[in-house]
C-alpha cells in the first residue's frame, strides 16, 4: 500500500467504527490500541481484510467477556 493509500484509509475508517492512526507506511494504532502493521506487505484489500479480522476478533472477546 502507498502512503496515500494509508492517509485515506485513516480518514475513511471512522465511517465504519474504526479508529486507525499511522506514521508513514505503518499503523500505529487500531481503535487506540498500539501496534506496529506494517502496510508494504499487503495489498489494500488484503489490508481491509486483515482489519475486519481484528474487530470480528475483538467483538468475540467482547461477546464472550459479557457479564
Amino acid at each position: 500500500m502507498s502512503e496515500e493509500q494509508i492517509a485515506r484509509l485513516c480518514e475513511i475508517a471512522p465511517k465504519y467504527g474504526l479508529h486507525l492512526e499511522h506514521r508513514g507506511l505503518v499503523i500505529t494504532k487500531v481503535n487506540d490500541q498500539p501496534t506496529e502493521l506494517d502496510t508494504t506487505k499487503y495489498m489494500p484489500d488484503q489490508f481491509i481484510d486483515l482489519l475486519t479480522q481484528i474487530i470480528g476478533t475483538n467483538m468475540k472477546a467482547d461477546l464472550w467477556d459479557w457479564k
